[in-house]
């Protein structure tokens, strides 16, 4: 996973350089595969094991980096608006299937205007390999390597029926993911249905027709607990 120490000064003072800091984390645990330079930041691919996914972010790598430095772990400050509108007011939400899905939580946001994502958003993502896709979808893939909380937008116009299911898929079934790929489904996969039919493989990959586009106003957001082997 690569670490960009600009992005992990926010959350952890970097006063030691790229080497001296893999230096640290190899002690702890996590070798470094390697290190350059992207744009004046330095970036670390830092091995993380199985059993450290508490680890696969930049808040993971900080919080143990403030550990063996003596250093204060600086949390980011969360505050946003909320409407007097309840999530159940646009979309009802059910779990068919609590074995594979412990706790699934959607939030609306409304008159979202989707556009391109700020530079210094940009530079991070690019920096340890994604690429900038709209400000909507930079968001979700940025909190996720800050927090280590995987998220999913949808489109949520496009939803049929104002309903999310969490079920396994059905025989014959299929989807279009956002990357073009015609996915079979079998009842071994946990999907994300509305009221027709699967719009997302449930902690793999979101489907084409509920993506968030140029033209998406309302955005349900995703963040949910899948059971680990059923995703992996």
């Amino acid at each position: 996973m690569k670490i960009s120490l600009e992005w992990l000064s926010d959350y952890v003072k970097i006063d030691k350089t790229g080497e001296q800091i893999a230096e640290i984390l190899s002690d702890l645990g996590f070798p470094i595969e390697s290190i350059e330079t992207v744009e004046g930041d330095t970036v670390l691919d830092v091995e993380v094991t199985s059993n450290r996914g508490d680890c696969l972010s930049h808040i993971g790598i900080a919080r143990e980096l403030a550990g063996a430095t003596g250093q204060k772990l600086k949390m980011p400050d969360v505050d946003f608006p909320v409407g007097d509108s309840e999530t159940s007011d646009f979309v009802i939400v059910s779990i068919d299937n609590p074995q594979l899905c412990a706790r699934y939580t959607a939030r609306i946001i409304t008159d979202v205007k989707v556009g391109p994502s700020p530079q210094w958003m940009i530079k991070r993502l690019q920096a340890i390999g994604l690429r900038s896709v709209n400000n909507v979808v930079d968001a979700t893939n940025y909190a996720m390597m800050e927090t280590g909380q995987p998220s999913h937008a949808f489109d949520c116009d496009k939803l049929t029926g104002k309903k999310i299911i969490v079920r396994n898929g059905r025989q014959g079934e299929n989807i279009v993911s956002i990357d073009g790929t015609r996915c079979a489904l079998d009842e071994n996969m946990l999907v994300i249905a509305d009221a027709e039919v699967p719009v997302a493989i449930a902690g793999v990959m979101g489907g084409l027709d509920t993506e968030i586009s140029d033209s998406s106003g309302s955005v349900l957001l995703e963040a949910a607990h899948f059971d680990p082997v059923s995703v992996r």
